[in-house]
């Protein structure tokens, strides 16, 4: 019996250590997994940024070729002053006489010329105007992280591609992201996007600013379009890449803005 129970014993430790290898193998492959998956993110991330930097330098040199040469300001020229009026003297003749018995008589004086008076309605002060501004031309209130401009140049720039979904996710138990997370999906509306309701991440905490994930490369056009349409309102928006992502998905991650 104890030698049964010593094989026994045997058995049981050899299977420990055959289960404990496994489970050492399956998290050592995980974390090759999430490596491979942030080094992905990485390599796109920087391929964007020199993309975006080639099209700006192609840009910018398309915008110097195109644009007229300015021309030199004109010399400054003063012309010569003009001579003086000559000065003229006027005298008055003296009578002279016409004949015998014939008395000298001075020309009469000319009537002086009376400037006419203005009308009384010149003389009184203006009257005070009733107009008043009409309430559509007050200023429009901005949003509290987005400014009106910026909420039109999202929507413009998201029109233009058509109708979408896109996933709205906030810093977990973060208000002040919930509220800029908000802002964002009316612009998102206004564009005629279909906005869910906006949901909390559940991951790491977001880090500040927004973020464009994309499930793989490269991303789909309307993931690109919301890209652009972010970085050409002034956000600071970076992108990731997600394997777990569902594909086709649009997911902004929006943490506390900049």
């Amino acid at each position: 019996m104890a030698i049964g129970l010593g094989f026994v014993l045997i058995g049981l430790g050899g299977f420990s250590t055959y289960h404990a290898s496994q489970q050492l193998q399956h998290s050592a492959e995980l974390r090759q997994v999430e490596q491979k998956g942030e080094m992905n993110a990485q390599i796109m991330t920087l391929m964007m940024k020199n993309q975006e930097l080639q099209t700006q330098d192609l840009q910018r040199k398309a915008d110097q070729a195109q644009a007229p040469p300015t021309p030199a300001p004109p010399a400054y020229y003063r012309p010569p002053a003009p001579p003086p009026p000559p000065t003229t003297t006027y005298f008055t003749p003296s009578p002279v006489a016409q004949g015998p018995g014939e008395t000298a008589t001075e020309p009469p004086m000319p009537e002086p010329d009376l400037a006419p008076e203005p009308p009384e309605s010149a003389l009184a002060p203006p009257s005070t105007s009733d107009w008043e501004e009409p309430e559509s031309l007050e200023p429009e209130l901005p949003g509290r992280y987005l400014s009106i401009h910026q909420q039109h140049v999202i929507a413009d720039t998201l029109r233009a591609h058509g109708r979408h979904i896109v996933t709205i996710e906030s810093s977990y138990g973060d208000p002040v992201s919930r509220e800029f997370a908000e802002e964002l999906g009316r612009a998102f509306a206004e564009a005629d996007w279909i906005v869910g309701a906006i949901g909390e991440h559940r991951g790491l905490p977001l880090a500040s600013g927004v973020t464009v994930s994309a499930a793989s490369f490269p991303p789909a056009p309307e993931t690109r379009a919301m890209y652009e349409a972010l970085l050409s309102a002034g956000i600071a928006v970076t992108q990731q890449l997600d394997p777990k992502q569902h594909s086709g998905e649009t997911l902004v991650l929006v943490g506390t803005p900049l």
